[in-house]
């Protein structure tokens, strides 16, 4: 399989053009597509999150209906870790949702590899301006140049946020904004987190200098490295991994010398009592984290401090993983004209105005980028150049999440996440870790390739 993947479709965004011709969202009138007029229910899967179910039920639905009185929507909301699971045992059973997207932990290449996704090339062809949306959004996921899913959104890639005030507090300077700043270095954030760490290690009455990711691919990225083949991001499928890359490895051991070492950020248990106080960002004792935009400006919107986004820092990289979401119409759902419809109006400009509002999601319109921007200046005290050049100027080498690319990601992720856990709790070294983990991780993926052989 040839894909076709946009690495960094938020990267090529350099100006947007504010002229956007809209899909149309055109009401059915009295009827359905069959031409009759019997009420025809389409099935909605998504995630649970008390913001983004606001939106869905009174403000989509709400005004989708109104457009389409012949079609109902019903709303089947599961927790994010259940999602897969619902998915697969709906799909068996022959019922599939009508619309769904990536909410679980699999995405597009666990989807279309397994033939649960409807070709909507055609659809596309028809009803939609591809230009309206930034440039290259729906290449991500198209195979030999058919589309089987359209944008839903983009969270452009991960980042830091950084608290503001406590930088103040500790005489540090705001953060650069350009991700070509070579002046910003792992070495150099390591060197503020220790400034900004206070009482480390006394519960609820410490303050530390970082909360880091432990993707591992994301920090092999900012080592020049990644623990997983080129095919992987191609196909979704590889025999092996590269976990024992000595770079891999050099930047798993960096991470958890933060918190045993360094002593800047907190340990799995510190972790969990700041996050009894909420999201552990918000709480205020916290100098830096890893984040989407879109995660910074949902959690922190309201907050009593003032915040600010950064690019990540540079070891050998700072290449960072995009985050780009896309609506599906099950292959064999019942209504797919119908489906469709829903899916046109999620990808108009009033719909990209509302999800913005009320989630903080944008939906990859050229004319939407500019009102979202806007969102994020009063709580940041950043100016629009400032977020635009941070946001959209992600390195051009970054890709799109792993788990949105990669065949049976749910089972590698789980396996390698245990894997690595002596490692993130002190009880075993990067090299002693990995050596443990790589065999199992190359299990599960050879067994996954295989699997598409026997197809």
């Amino acid at each position: 399989m040839n894909k076709q993947i946009a690495a960094c479709a938020a990267c090529s965004l350099i100006v947007l053009v504010s002229a956007c011709s809209a899909p149309s969202s055109g009401g059915s009138g009295g009827a359905n597509k069959s031409g009759k007029n019997e009420v025809v229910e389409l099935k909605w899967l998504m995630r649970s999150n008390p913001v983004e179910n606001k939106w869905e039920k009174e403000t989509v639905i709400e005004k989708f209906q109104k457009l389409h009185p012949n079609i109902k929507v019903n709303l089947i909301v599961v927790p994010s870790n259940e999602v897969d699971p619902k998915l697969a045992t709906m799909v068996a059973a022959g019922d599939p949702p009508d619309v769904f997207s990536m909410w679980g932990e699999s995405g597009f290449n666990e989807y279309y590899n397994k033939g649960m996704l409807l070709e909507l090339t055609d659809y596309i062809k028809k009803d939609i301006t591809k230009d309206d949306f930034i440039k290259g959004m729906f290449d991500i996921y198209a195979v030999d140049g058919k589309y089987y899913s359209v944008p839903q959104v983009t969270n452009f890639g991960q980042m830091l946020v950084y608290n503001k005030d406590l930088f103040k507090e500790a005489g540090l300077p705001d953060l650069p904004t350009r991700w070509d700043d070579k002046s910003w270095t792992w070495d150099k954030m390591v060197e503020y987190a220790k400034k900004l760490t206070k009482n480390y290690g006394q519960g609820v009455n410490a303050q530390y200098g970082i909360a880091p990711t432990y993707e591992a691919h994301q920090i092999a990225y900012m080592w020049g490295a990644d623990p997983f083949l080129p095919e992987h991001y191609k196909t979704g499928f590889a025999e092996k991994s590269r976990l024992d890359d000595p770079a891999v490895i050099e930047g798993l051991q960096a991470t958890a010398d933060l918190v045993y070492k360094d002593k800047v950020a907190p340990t799995p248990a510190e972790t969990k009592t700041l996050e009894q106080m909420g999201n552990i960002f918000a709480t205020g004792k916290v100098g830096m984290s890893v984040v989407l935009p879109t995660q910074a400006y949902g959690n922190l919107k309201n907050v009593p401090f003032k915040w600010g986004l950064a690019p990540l820092p540079t070891k050998k990289d700072n290449k960072t993983a995009l985050f780009n979401g896309a609506w599906f119409i099950a292959k064999k759902s019942k209504h797919p004209e119908e489906a469709w419809e829903l899916i046109k109006y999620l990808l108009t400009p009033e719909n990209a105005k509302d999800m913005s509002e009320i989630t903080g999601f944008l939906v990859p319109h050229k004319d939407a980028v500019e009102t979202w921007l806007d969102l994020f200046v009063k709580p940041t005290g950043m100016t629009k150049d400032q977020l635009r050049e941070v946001i959209t100027g992600t390195p051009s080498n970054s890709v799109e999440n792993v788990n949105h690319l990669f065949a049976n990601f749910r089972e590698m992720s789980t396996t390698l996440k245990q894997g690595l856990d002596p490692l993130w709790t002190g009880k075993a070294t990067a090299e002693e870790t990995v050596k443990q983990v790589k065999p199992k991780v190359d299990a599960v993926l050879k067994r996954t390739n295989d699997s598409k052989d026997k197809k």
